[in-house]
């Protein structure tokens, strides 16, 4: 399997998740994410393509993939991802691995800058090789989430 190298700034355009009171309603189907998950619902989407969450303030060392609408607020990072370089979730994945709390540039909260993460080198391979590899992953994930519906059902 041959790799390509590349910065992040390659594959992704980080951009800052905004305020939510403007959007924020108990009628609101599309969630809004924070750094620890899910927060409330909104009336309107801030990306509706598939994105990878990265923590920006706080929770900085976990990383989500969303392939719905949604909306984050100013503490989590969206990216809008090159489409013609990564599939998001391989991206996701490989986002996964990478321990983001050793790059903290917060001195009482953790916190991540667009400049240090656009400096990341990741190495992708061929389309049809990350299209190999989700074939495995996802399904995993899939029982995984099944699992936990499960638990929930039985906790019940």
């Amino acid at each position: 399997m041959r790799f390509n190298k590349y910065q992040l700034s390659e594959l992704v355009t980080i951009k800052y998740g905004k305020n939510q009171k403007n959007v924020l309603s108990e009628q609101g189907t599309i969630p809004i994410y924070g750094t620890g998950g899910l927060m409330a619902f909104a009336t309107q989407p801030l990306y509706t393509k598939p994105s990878v969450l990265i923590g920006r303030k706080g929770t900085i060392g976990k990383v989500k993939y969303v392939d719905h609408p949604f909306w984050t607020v100013d503490t989590l990072f969206y990216t809008e991802v090159n489409e013609d370089l990564v599939v998001p979730k391989y991206l996701y994945y490989l986002l996964s691995l990478i321990d983001l709390n050793t790059y903290n540039e917060g001195t009482t909260i953790p916190s991540l800058r667009t400049e240090t993460l656009n400096r990341l080198e990741i190495s992708i391979p061929c389309f049809e090789d990350q299209k190999a590899i989700l074939s495995c992953l996802n399904p995993i994930d899939e029982i995984i989430t099944l699992n936990g519906q499960i638990n929930e059902n039985l906790a019940a």
